[in-house]
């Protein structure tokens, strides 16, 4: 809520309702063109009354005063009402009800005062009640904020034990099994790499699976990994020889010159793209794996093929 202006009353907003014939020229003129210009300075002060004036906090269910346009949280101005049917700020009669529920100037609920009782509370009460308010207002926030720490300690446990997935099926080799593409699975052909670039929702969604993965080895550069393999698909398959051997100067650094990693990696990002699903847990739900075997006998250079061949 803005603070008064000293020596004058203070500001007030646009009503929603009021039993004034006429809005107050200090907040709105009327253009001669019959539109409406609002007086310079107005946009600031509403950036400014965001905060209920009783609890000092943000609004939290905002309700207008009719006859003055003052605005506090429902909560709190029902417990001020039980004190006082004068508005905190002006001192103005608040009238019969309220208006809260505020969707829109037309879209609004009334919610009517029980008469106040005839004998006044002390000073003192409504200075209490201000302060229970408050403790309210500070407890509901509190208790929100512990909800939200929950609810993000929780997600970064499921990510931490479904990267651990990961790491188990990459060290037992377990591949994602084939899908047919057809309109039962929903699954389609891998993109080529001029339709991976031309895709915005592909590449969005190469790249949750990307910054995912990549954290499946320990050490790696992750962001750096994720635009380097993107680059790759935009001018590779991600399968092919050429961005096997890439990758494989990532993933199998350990690997005596094997590419064992880059090639399951490239393989798991091809099938999770063919698949219609964006959610990384709803597709490791749905996903199917076999064991790869590794061939007894490696392929021979192309040199040696060509004398064997000769022989």
């Amino acid at each position: 809520m803005s603070s008064r202006r000293a020596g004058g009353p203070p500001t007030k907003r646009v009503k929603l309702e009021s039993d004034s014939p006429s809005r107050s020229p200090s907040i709105q003129e009327v253009s001669p063109h019959g539109g409406s210009i609002v007086k310079p300075g107005l946009e600031a002060e509403s950036v400014d009354e965001e905060h209920c004036s009783i609890c000092l906090q943000s609004f939290a269910d905002r309700t207008l005063v009719p006859k003055c346009s003052h605005e506090f949280c429902f909560e709190c101005l029902l417990i001020w009402t039980d004190q006082s049917r004068k508005c905190p700020l002006c001192s103005q009669a608040i009238g019969d009800y309220l208006i809260h529920h505020i969707r829109s100037t037309y879209d609004y609920q009334k919610h009517y005062l029980a008469p106040l009782r005839t004998s006044p509370r002390p000073h003192s009460a409504a200075i209490a009640a201000q302060r229970d308010a408050r403790r309210r207002a500070r407890t509901r926030r509190e208790r929100e904020w512990g909800r939200r720490q929950r609810e993000a300690q929780e997600e970064a446990d499921e990510l931490e034990l479904a990267i651990e997935k990961r790491r188990w099926i990459y060290r037992h080799r377990l591949y994602a099994k084939h899908v047919a593409s057809n309109p039962y699975t929903r699954y389609r052909p891998f993109p080529t790499p001029a339709q991976f670039s031309a895709s915005q929702d592909l590449i969005s969604r190469a790249t949750v699976f990307l910054r995912r993965e990549l954290r499946v080895w320990v050490g790696l550069d992750v962001e750096f990994l994720t635009t380097f393999a993107l680059s790759l698909m935009k001018s590779l398959d991600i399968r092919s020889e050429a961005a096997v051997r890439l990758l494989a100067e990532f993933l199998d650094m350990d690997s005596g010159g094997e590419r064992v990693n880059a090639e399951h990696f490239a393989h798991e990002l091809y099938s999770y793209l063919r698949s219609p699903y964006r959610d990384l847990a709803r597709y490791d739900e749905v996903v199917q794996v076999s064991f790869f075997p590794v061939p007894s006998v490696c392929i021979r250079p192309a040199h040696t093929r060509t004398r064997i061949l000769a022989a």
